[in-house]
């Protein structure tokens, strides 16, 4: 039995959808971005400040986590390796030979798979942040106890 519905308006919106989610990695960089420069501040203020640290260990437990927090900024600045919705037809003509109906349907399914991949990167990108913010509010806490 053949669907006679016309799911191309679906397509745009899941098309749409794939753009939100692409577009939530470019906000993580800016967010991760944000939170690397101030761990670097903190960093000059600390080697500036002249604190006076009698122990190996307090000065270990005062850079520790804005450093641990700058690895993790690090690697939420690694590219991401996102899918798109559009095809190689170098690779895949048998888009090419698809009708109109099969060709959407098909193309629902790469948009749907690309959803679900490019949200498992954000999310793994996610954890770095909020582990990089996580650590540089306890280094902040470190800091002020110090001082």
């Amino acid at each position: 039995m053949q669907n006679e519905q016309d799911l191309t308006p679906l397509l745009d919106t899941q098309q749409n959808q794939l753009g939100h989610v692409i577009a939530e990695g470019g906000g993580l960089d800016s967010k991760i971005l944000a939170i690397a420069a101030t761990n670097v501040a903190v960093l000059l203020f600390i080697a500036q400040a002249s604190l006076n640290l009698h122990h190996w260990w307090q000065f270990g437990l005062l850079m520790g986590p804005f450093l641990t927090s700058l690895v993790f900024n690090g690697l939420g600045l690694v590219p991401k390796n996102y899918l798109g919705a559009s095809v190689d037809l170098t690779k895949h003509p048998e888009y090419l030979a698809m009708d109109a109906q099969t060709l959407v349907l098909q193309l629902l399914a790469d948009t749907e798979n690309a959803i679900g991949h490019n949200t498992e990167i954000n999310l793994k990108y996610w954890r770095y942040c909020l582990a990089s913010i996580v650590l540089t509010l306890l280094g902040a806490l470190v800091l002020f106890a110090i001082l």
